[in-house]
């Protein structure tokens, strides 16, 4: 059925935009899928005329009578077809009517037999008789108290459904979720709703608050009630996680933010939260004299699940950090010399004493820039560690990243959630302080992407005894998830940091190394637009337009006649932000109207993909074994459905599977992150400003192994390089390592260099 199953997005071809109503019923479906809600089939409408439908309306039954709303569209291999948006369960009217949907199969225990004697002994108005008092069926030949009462709830189930179906439609929501909202609530629905609302925020994806807010106000609850408050609040807190990446916020911070969505004073908001604390979904902590909260503030909120990972990840830490030497029994000197000899490789002294702390101290942490040795003393240390029968675990937080690491070090590789066998149907790990790791040294790469309830449940999996490396770039962009880990763990002085500096990969020359290093210090630069040798090039341009057009010269010209590269597989076009001329949206169409011959598409979410595209997978998905980060390419489009390559295996994409992978010709700063590209090409932009940061720019420019290209603005370039002010995460991890700080810790000014 897999060519059934199509996007509800499709080239249209002499197909109508004006909405038509249809009248009928469901003669027979072809496919029906009740985890996305799609259905496809033939509907007979009044009149007796058939024709296909499809669209998110799993929930229609062969039988029932219906109001379908929706378009006439032409399908290229299949004619012409009725793309549903929604419907309305309608009551039989008339014999006829009402002995066909008798005897669908609907009503169970109903055949055609039973409902013609139904209708000869109750009459036409049979329907509204058995819903008004079902124990009149006892009247018909045959129907005893027990069958009477299961066709009357039959039939209440049946009304039940059309009454959710007309109320979630009144209140604006689409046929997909209202959907989900009856398979989770079932006919107890509109009652559920009516009675709370914001219960729709917290329970079902794709409902947030305002539109939570919107239904609220539609029947009757008051701008000023505490219902109102708590949800607000509870919302303006998950957005500061979801959005900034923060794990808690001062309560003034707090209030505000709940004041500017709600319309409401700030102060008028304090009993809420604290029901908030009572309900256990926010714990409010009084930490009187911690540097990171503004002078006077003295409590700072969390939600639940991040209160207990943080604090659970320091105490882990701090365990992990109280121990003075580890327990590997390895001859470091020793083991250093003959790994040296055996590879032919002198490690650096910082390399060297990276490796000796490895060895000895249960936790270290590696930090370093583009080409400073880091993947090196991987290698050597996992292969001194295998030399000496020792397990040794690596892990990176993405596919793509731990393929690198697989790659680089000769040792296989995986990503933390396979690492920690993460159930996907519970969102639980199997592997937890209970059933820990069983390995000596675990090593995770690229640990600047922890984000903080990631990074505590890996802690909760080391099995004391076991040794921790975190391997990362500190001056890298922070995890898109909550927390800033790598930063506030090295910065903590809990434990052991080197910093490498010196510069290996890609030759001491390289001036994409040279770059990076100048953008981390502030200084713009050095910018050239030839020359023979050059791996950096700046193409100056003010105007966004004329920009992107150099944009999509250079990258389907311009590098593969001098590079030899593969513009779609091997180049890489990075950006800081999404809309506007120079963004991802705008860019990924005008790459792919330049760099793919098959203009079939299919257009999903607002988001176009066509045959050849390079495609970005960006959620995980344990079931299928894909990865967020994971890349692929859309190798055809059959009967509307998406045939892609993932994660080297070739699959079909349902429509609901399509929602998790984005056009990757444009990715932003943010999704490279644990990746490397053989060309990156970054356009900047005036438009760029809010995303004009140092950090931001460094993390674009080192995904590039081979070759870099900015295009666009110098004062974009030059305000990013000078723009060192990063946006505040508030997070109280490093406050809390170093409340426990022991006299022995190393402080930044310490770090081996």
């Amino acid at each position: 059925m897999r060519g059934v199953q199509e996007s509800f997005d499709y080239k249209k071809g002499g197909g109508g935009e004006k909405p038509e109503t249809l009248r009928g019923q469901l003669s027979r479906a072809w496919f029906r899928n009740a985890e996305s809600g799609f259905l496809a089939g033939l509907f007979i409408l009044e009149g007796g005329r058939q024709i296909a439908i499809r669209g998110p309306v799993s929930e229609l039954r062969e039988g029932q009578p219906v109001v379908l709303h929706g378009r006439y569209e032409q399908h290229p291999k299949y004619g012409e077809q009725f793309a549903v948006d929604g419907f309305e369960i309608e009551r039989p009217q008339g014999r006829e009517a009402v002995l066909a949907y008798l005897s669908s199969g609907l009503v169970h225990g109903v055949g055609p037999a039973l409902a013609k004697r139904i209708l000869d002994t109750l009459g036409d108005e049979a329907l509204e008789r058995i819903e008004a008092d079902p124990t009149c069926l006892r009247e018909v030949s045959g129907i005893g108290a027990a069958k009477a009462a299961a066709i009357g709830g039959a039939l209440a189930e049946q009304s039940g459904l059309r009454e959710v179906l007309i109320f979630l439609s009144a209140h604006g929501l689409s046929p997909a979720l209202s959907h989900k909202i009856i398979e989770a609530y079932g006919q107890n629905a509109a009652r559920l709703i009516k009675n709370n609302p914001y219960r729709l925020a917290d329970e079902m994806v794709g409902i947030g608050f305002k539109r939570a807010d919107e239904i609220a106000a539609k029947i009757g609850i008051e701008a000023d009630s505490e219902e109102r408050k708590i949800a607000g609040l509870l919302y303006a807190l998950q957005e500061a996680v979801q959005r900034a990446g923060h794990c808690c916020l001062p309560r003034s911070h707090w209030l505000r933010r709940g004041s500017e969505l709600l319309g409401l004073p700030p102060e008028s908001l304090r009993q809420a939260s604290q029901e908030l604390v009572e309900q256990h979904r926010v714990v409010i902590e009084e930490l009187p004299k911690l540097p990171l909260l503004a002078e006077g503030e003295e409590e700072r909120c969390y939600p639940l699940r991040l209160y207990r990972a943080e604090t659970g990840l320091a105490a882990a830490l701090q365990q992990l950090a109280s121990i003075e030497s580890g327990r590997l029994g390895i001859s470091v000197s020793g083991a250093l010399e003959k790994w040296e000899r055996r590879s032919g490789i002198q490690l650096a002294p910082a390399q060297a004493e990276a490796l000796r702390t490895a060895l000895r101290r249960p936790i270290v942490g590696i930090t370093g820039g583009p080409g400073t040795g880091k993947t090196t003393l991987i290698r050597a240390l996992t292969d001194t560690l295998r030399e000496h029968g020792k397990r040794c675990a690596l892990a990176a937080p993405t596919g793509r990243a731990a393929k690198r690491m697989s790659e680089a070090t000769g040792h296989e590789a995986s990503t933390v959630h396979r690492l920690l066998e993460f159930q996907g149907g519970t969102g639980r790990f199997a592997r937890n302080e209970r059933n820990p790791l069983e390995c000596d040294c675990l090593v995770i790469d690229e640990s600047s992407m922890l984000d903080v309830a990631l990074a505590y449940q890996l802690l909760s999996a080391v099995a004391p005894g076991t040794h921790l490396v975190l391997v990362g770039d500190i001056d890298q962009l922070p995890s898109v998830g909550p927390g800033r880990v790598l930063d506030d763990v090295l910065n903590s002085g809990r434990i052991p940091v080197i910093r490498l500096n010196r510069i290996y990969r890609q030759g001491a020359d390289s001036q994409i190394v040279e770059a990076a290093h100048s953008i981390l210090a502030g200084r713009l630069p050095e910018l050239r637009s030839s020359g023979a040798d050059a791996d950096f090039f700046f193409i100056e341009d003010r105007d966004p337009s004329q920009a992107l057009k150099k944009v999509v010269r250079t990258v389907k010209e311009r590098i593969p006649e001098a590079f030899g590269l593969d513009p779609i597989d091997d180049v890489q076009v990075i950006c800081p932000m999404y809309r506007g001329v120079l963004g991802v949206d705008g860019l990924n169409n005008a790459l792919s109207d330049a760099l793919v011959q098959d203009k079939r598409e299919l257009v999903r979410g607002g988001r176009r993909f066509r045959v050849g595209d390079k495609i970005l997978q960006v959620r995980n998905d344990y079931d299928r074994e894909l990865f967020n980060g994971d890349p692929g390419r859309v190798l055809d489009i059959v009967d509307g459905q998406l045939f892609v390559r993932l994660a080297e295996r070739k699959l079909y994409l349902s429509p609901e599977e399509v929602e998790q992978i984005v056009p990757a010709q444009a990715i932003t700063v943010h999704r490279s992150q644990g990746s490397e590209y053989p060309a990156v090409v970054l356009p900047l932009d005036k438009a760029h400003s809010l995303m004009l940061r140092r950090r931001l720019l460094y993390t674009a420019v080192t995904r590039a192994k081979q070759l870099l290209v900015i295009i666009g603005s110098r004062w974009a370039l030059e305000r990013a390089v000078g723009n060192d002010e990063e946006g505040q995460r508030f997070t109280g991890l490093r406050e809390r390592l170093e409340d426990q700080l022991r006299g022995d810790g190393v402080h930044p000014e310490q770090w081996v260099t």
